[in-house]
């Protein structure tokens, strides 16, 4: 019969998750007298009776009757409900002192310090808006064109390899993107890049005049562009990849060239999904602190050139929080973070719902030619290698690609030309990354011993020093962290997925907007609510605070990890009599695991890389690698920049491997399951 195999092997899959074949199996004899009927009659109908088969599936203990699953899944609910509010509350409550201080008018005022009357933010929303929106026109061209090398030009294989790899290297940390251009990129613009600038007709005064700094306004729109570019190119190419084959193949089949397929059918098509891309890098870039504060110079001022210093939200957050008076001036400093707030969930906010919007549209959300879609052009339409030459193309007077032959040797011209611009966009994408890693490993491998990864951190100058002292606290704190987020974000997952209606989707974009919460705000939020509550910052301040972080990104995934699971096999296991609970517990989580792991890994490895939270929450710079390499970084001594750079190596090490193992659990587990 068709459905036997099918049958089969749900049966067999869920006899593997321990719902099925949970007692003697009864002969069929038995059944035809318990149904009544004689040996040679009709099939029987195989049934057992209700409370015997409940009895099996339930269990033995009490406790695990399944009474705690609706409860434990509000639980997890209502605690990221709680830690949503939690952030909102807190920066206003901070910020309230200033703002009644200063008004209205701190938004958009030409000046700012904490300790002076007249304090306000306006030359930093300048200074972040040009810094972002540079950064955003050097790297959309160049993302955009690496995504459509690699979902259009290059081969399947070497895409998936290309595109894994730029998957990984967006989880290199800031501090070390940082470090890299404080110590490598600073000097090389001060020496050539900025110099070249000057003489560039026209633009060399207006735009790049002034002294040669090496730190500036262009350096720190560089490194966010360096940053923004693996998540642009990773979101543009599934927004060009998601548009349907058939589309490409009927727009060849009218005699399109490869360039035309993208030009006219892809990139309409996708335009929702780019534009997505775009707006979440920009809310990326606005979110920076710590890169930009090591690189653009940290002076407020208004910005006449473009290689002169200047300061943004994040970077004035990061100098003027530890030295800021308690009372006005500290709350002056949360509400630069407010204003920033604000700025990026509104960017993020935007990105979300052209997402969604996207996604609503479907595919065919360009103005195709009708002859593209007709089926009866399709159905007789033969792919040629030329068209309008005299082969056997299609003729027609509606064809919309076709031409003379002149116009044809025009557009392959064109088609080889966009095509190459694209490919040396791959090559830009990918250098500035790999030259990230590369300079890493050749700075900071030769100070790595067996010695430094176990000895204590020595004071300057005291040789014999290690990093053991910081290893032994990240691992502390992030440990920490991932106990104290990976409960509620699993069971607040469940509710995503079990309950439809308003709650749950506004509980799901908020976890989308605070996935894209710079992390300073979250920092400024922990020092709020944990650390001055508790009088001093501490180990379990910092776990909090990336708790916070790591929450709505583990949510998301595991929402996602859970919809992956078939929901034929859900309503077999209902079928058998399983409970809802023990279905969620031997179908669902079982069959989400791999994503479920992988989730958890990447956030796991997107909070060993954090260090702005833990600016306000530790201690001591000592007592985290992240901490630590930015204390050192900007340390004149070469022996501490030399402890720095090989710092951080093992702090880029362990956040690669963490993302790669990711993605092989995910990956072997997938392919164990089917």
């Amino acid at each position: 019969m068709p459905g036997t195999s099918a049958t089969t092997g749900r049966q067999a899959t869920l006899e593997t998750a321990g719902l099925g074949r949970q007692g003697p199996e009864l002969p069929l004899h038995s059944v035809g007298e318990r149904s009544g009927l004689a040996p040679g009659g009709p099939s029987p109908v195989v049934s057992y009776d209700a409370p015997d088969v409940r009895a099996i599936l339930a269990g033995k203990q009490a406790w695990r009757g399944g009474r705690g699953y609706a409860p434990a899944r509000w639980l997890g609910a209502g605690v990221f409900a709680a830690v949503a509010i939690a952030i909102a509350v807190s920066i206003a409550t901070g910020s309230a002192k200033a703002f009644a201080h200063f008004g209205p008018g701190f938004v958009w005022s030409g000046t700012y310090s904490p300790d002076i009357t007249g304090s306000g933010a306006g030359l930093l929303v300048v200074g972040t808006v040009v810094t972002t929106a540079v950064a955003i026109a050097i790297a959309a061209p160049v993302g955009l064109g690496a995504a459509i090398a690699l979902a259009e030009l290059v081969p399947s294989k070497v895409a998936a390899i290309a595109t894994t790899l730029v998957e990984l290297l967006a989880a290199v940390p800031s501090i070390v993107v940082g470090l890299w251009a404080l110590l490598v990129l600073s000097p090389l613009f001060r020496a050539h890049v900025e110099p070249f600038l000057h003489s560039v007709p026209v633009l060399g005064g207006a735009v790049f005049g002034g002294p040669d700094y090496g730190p500036s306004i262009l350096l720190a729109a560089v490194v966010l562009s360096i940053m923004t570019l693996p998540t642009l190119v990773s979101l543009s190419r599934s927004a060009l990849r998601t548009v349907p084959v058939a589309d490409r193949e009927a727009a060849m089949a009218l005699g399109a060239t490869r360039w035309q397929v993208v030009r006219k059918v892809v990139w309409p098509a996708a335009r929702p999904g780019i534009a997505a891309a775009v707006t979440l890098a920009i809310g990326r870039a606005l979110g920076e602190a710590i890169a930009v504060a090591l690189v653009i110079g940290n002076e407020p001022s208004w910005p006449h050139s473009l290689v002169g210093p200047g300061a943004t939200l994040g970077s004035s957050i990061v100098n003027q929080f530890a030295e800021a008076q308690p009372g006005l001036g500290a709350s002056s400093v949360i509400a630069l973070g407010a204003v920033l707030f604000v700025l990026t969930v509104v960017v993020n906010m935007g990105g979300q719902a052209l997402r969604r919007a996207g996604r609503a549209s479907g595919s065919h959300s360009y103005a195709a030619p009708p002859a593209v879609l007709a089926p009866e052009v399709l159905a007789s339409a033969v792919l040629a290698p030329e068209v309008g030459t005299g082969g056997p193309g299609l003729h027609t007077p509606a064809e919309p690609f076709a031409g003379p032959h002149h116009t044809l040797r025009r557009r392959r011209l064109l088609g080889i030309s966009a095509q190459t611009v694209c490919l040396i966009c791959l090559a830009a994408a990918a250098a500035p990354l790999v030259a990230l890693i590369v300079y890493t490993l050749a700075r900071g491998a030769p100070a790595l011993s067996f010695g430094f990864l176990v000895h204590p951190i020595a004071p300057a100058f005291v040789p014999g020093g290690g990093i053991s002292t910081a290893i032994a606290g990240s691992a502390r704190v992030v440990g920490l962290a991932l106990v104290m987020a990976a409960p509620p974000g699993l069971l607040t997952a469940l509710f995503l997925y079990e309950r439809p209606g308003r709650l749950p989707a506004l509980l799901r974009f908020a976890a989308d907007v605070l996935s894209g919460v710079p992390s300073i705000v979250i920092g400024i939020v922990a020092y709020e609510v944990v650390v001055r509550p508790m009088h001093g910052a501490s180990t379990v301040a910092a776990s909090i605070a990336l708790a916070v972080l790591m929450l709505p990104i583990m949510v998301r995934a595991d929402e996602e990890a859970i919809r992956t699971v078939s929901v034929d096999l859900q309503e077999a296991g209902a079928a058998l009599g399983a409970a809802r609970w023990r279905v969620v517990r031997s179908v669902v989580l079982r069959g989400s695991l791999p994503g479920l792991v992988a989730g958890n890994l990447l956030a796991l490895a997107r909070a060993i890389g954090e260090t702005a939270p833990l600016l306000f929450t530790l201690a001591s710079a000592n007592f985290a690698l992240t901490t630590l390499i930015f204390t050192d970084a900007q340390q004149p001594e070469t022996s501490l920049q030399q402890v720095a750079w090989a710092t951080a190596l093992v702090l880029l090490g362990a956040v690669l491997a963490l993302s790669a193992f990711a993605r092989f659990i995910a990956w072997s587990l997938t392919r164990r399951a089917r």
